[in-house]
């Protein structure tokens, strides 16, 4: 344990390997499929045993948000707070690492803000610039990310700044009126003369496997395509 936290508090972030069991990523899944048959019933794909296996299906849902995107926000808002998720980060495996690395028991851990990402090739609409997860009671806290499909370098390896979490936070003054197009981190506030002060790290990790970093470290979706 103390080997653990020690390259956690050394790094800001731990790569807990292969502590994801398949059956928890196919639930999520499942429901997030359960969800988009119920609004699209004419899916060629509706007695399909595991269809998210199918990239066919990937191309068919991926037509369906760009031509009906109010009805697949019932899809994606659905997701956010299925039971699956959150299974899978209260499982007593995830509970365990989270404690040890914010130095509690697991019985004083809580969660929130769980997202299922649902990002189609090329959309750069919920890119994220460099920015932190500050918690709104300012406790100290974790950021969880579960890949739910294989990582590759084109669709979504996770951008550090090394170490940056020892610096605390960062406030950012806010004079721009956001239009919402994008997500609100999808443009950078924070001042160049701080990101310089960093190596920048991409952190690659294959699905089964869970990321851990501090909310204070400063991190990116990248270039992704």
């Amino acid at each position: 344990h103390e080997q653990i936290l020690k390259k956690f508090e050394d790094n800001g972030f731990y790569v807990a390997e292969s502590i994801v069991k398949e059956n928890q990523i196919a639930n999520i899944l499942e429901n997030v499929c359960e969800v988009y048959f119920k609004i699209n019933p004419s899916s060629k794909f509706l007695k399909e045993k595991k269809p998210w296996n199918n990239d066919l299906f990937h191309q068919e849902i991926i037509k369906f948000r760009d031509e009906n995107s109010n009805e697949f926000s019932e899809v994606y808002d659905s997701s956010q707070s299925s039971i699956p998720v959150i299974q899978l980060v209260t499982s007593e495996r995830i509970s365990e690492i989270a404690a040890i690395l914010l130095r509690c028991k697991p019985i004083d851990l809580s969660q929130f803000g769980n997202m299922v990402r649902m990002d189609t090739p090329n959309d750069v609409r919920n890119k994220t610039a460099w920015h932190q997860e500050m918690q709104p009671a300012r406790n100290p806290g974790l950021v969880l990310w579960i890949p739910l499909v294989e990582i590759t370098d084109d669709i979504g390896p996770l951008h550090i700044l090394e170490r940056s979490h020892l610096d605390g936070e960062i406030i950012i003054e806010r004079n721009e009126i956001h239009d919402y197009t994008t997500s609100r981190v999808s443009k950078c506030g924070i001042p160049e003369k701080i990101l310089e002060k960093y190596n920048e790290k991409v952190i690659k990790i294959n699905r089964g496997d869970a990321l851990f970093f501090d909310h204070m470290l400063l991190h990116s979706s990248g270039d992704n395509t």
